[in-house]
């Protein structure tokens, strides 16, 4: 059988209906949590039947996880052009929390609705493997930039890598968890300048 490359037109109107989909998700997902929200008010306000909503998506877990990834690989990208593997580790690591803690502060409807998700993953093994997937990820960027700063020198050769990198983001998630769950007693801006050092001085030689 003879198939034909999807045009252009094509192509940009599915695009399109993606695009539209989560977005209109997002506010869902925001009004009603996770949990609560559902396909059918995800096309209604999207404007879609749900035969285009299952076009693109096989669930609603699945919509979310598009969402997250695509999150994450802007994250990703923005932490790669920030981190030099030149200067101290010190400021490494404060150019990457300043980073991450602006992001969750300028959307905290994330940080929440990823907390749900987490925990809703307890209960479904196919949602469990795909955060897996997701701090493997975290972790080998971490393993990328602390190798990088081990080969200029700026990492101690003798400590692992791999449960560095699980420790770091150990450290940043339960940073985060107490700004969201202690703000009024918790400053996240001034706990990235103490902690960049703590850690450094684990770091460095």
């Amino acid at each position: 059988m003879v198939t034909t490359a999807e045009s252009p037109p094509k192509r940009r109107r599915r695009e399109e209906t993606r695009r539209r989909l989560m977005d209109s998700a997002l506010g869902v997902f925001a009004r009603n949590g996770y949990e609560r929200a559902t396909v059918d008010e995800i096309v209604r306000e999207a404007g879609f039947s749900k035969g285009a909503f299952y076009v693109h998506f096989e669930a609603k877990e699945d919509i979310f996880w598009a969402m997250l990834e695509e999150r994450i690989s802007r994250q990703l990208s923005a932490f790669r052009e920030a981190v030099d593997a030149d200067v101290p580790v010190a400021k490494n690591l404060e150019t990457v929390l300043r980073s991450i803690f602006a992001l969750n502060r300028e959307d905290p409807l994330w940080s929440a609705l990823f907390m749900e998700f987490a925990a809703h993953a307890s209960r479904d093994a196919k949602v469990r493997e795909q955060l897996a997937a997701m701090y493997r990820n975290w972790r080998s960027f971490a393993i990328e930039i602390l190798n990088a700063g081990r080969e200029a020198g700026l990492v101690r050769r003798d400590l692992d890598v791999e449960f560095i990198a699980s420790v770091l983001i150990a450290v940043v998630e339960g940073t985060m968890m107490q700004a969201r769950l202690a703000a009024d007693s918790f400053d996240l801006d001034s706990a990235i300048e103490p902690l960049s050092r703590l850690l450094a001085g684990w770091l460095e030689p």
